[in-house]
């Protein structure tokens, strides 16, 4: 999946309504952009995007309230996370109910998965920016967004699909463990690891950077997909099984 950095050019049919040439049955955003009218709107642009990913307009119907995504996505077939997940429409109710009397709520794409706690989205807003990127952070529980929001899921992009399940990897490679998923996290000591995990390092000295060696077998209890990697979360730290499509661990 390519990563969208940038607004959708004019005349992108993902990005327009049908009365315009284009695939979009979500109202005009505002102000309006020439060539793209459902921009500037979280609706207009997310619908749009999560479609664009697939390759077809085949779910148009998700041209409701943002935060009422999640009902209409049920009725489409499509599977809700409580995580964001890679292609994804991350979903914010606003206010106490699902009506738009308190306000209408918020949706995301989620271009990319550094970890589980940082994410990166690109979104628009009716009234506002037509087209903006966001790192977001968990750390307030409500992925970035301030106390009027509550994030209620993410609707899975049905055309993203994760190879790798939970389980039993062996590496196929000397392989560092680290502190989280991606290589701009810390390398683990040999004494960070949990017993077992000293057991399976290629050095003994408690100081010494945690390296298993090839052919150590873990138990992955999470997989994570970044941008291009996929990662595994073991009991002693994270660990790399696939980088830009090569493969450096086998589920046996």
């Amino acid at each position: 999946m390519n990563i969208r950095t940038s607004i959708p050019e004019k005349g992108n049919k993902f990005y327009n309504t049908v009365s315009n040439g284009g695939f979009s049955l979500c109202i005009k955003g505002k102000p309006t952009q020439t060539g793209r009218n459902v921009l500037s709107n979280c609706v207009g642009y997310a619908c749009g995007r999560f479609n664009e990913i697939i390759g077809s307009m085949k779910y148009a119907a998700l041209n409701c309230n943002a935060e009422n995504f999640i009902e209409r996505a049920k009725t489409l077939g499509l599977e809700i996370s409580n995580v964001p997940t890679l292609g994804g429409i991350m979903v914010w109710q606003k206010g106490a109910t699902l009506g738009s009397k308190d306000g209408a709520g918020h949706v995301a794409i989620v271009e990319r998965i550094d970890n589980s706690n940082q994410i990166y989205t690109s979104e628009s807003a009716y009234g506002g920016t037509a087209f903006y990127n966001v790192l977001r952070t968990n750390n307030n529980g409500r992925w970035g967004m301030n106390s009027n929001y509550k994030f209620r899921g993410c609707i899975k992009n049905p055309s993203i699909k994760l190879e790798y399940k939970t389980g039993l990897y062996k590496t196929l490679a000397n392989m560092y463990v680290r502190t989280g998923a991606g290589t701009n996290n810390r390398i683990k000591k040999v004494k960070e690891l949990t017993p077992d995990g000293k057991n399976n390092a290629l050095y003994k000295d408690e100081n010494a950077f945690a390296i298993y060696k090839k052919g150590t077998k873990f138990t992955a209890k999470e997989i994570i997909e970044l941008n291009g990697q996929v990662w595994a979360k073991s009991p002693s730290g994270y660990i790399c099984i696939e980088k830009n499509g090569k493969k450096y661990c086998e589920r046996i």
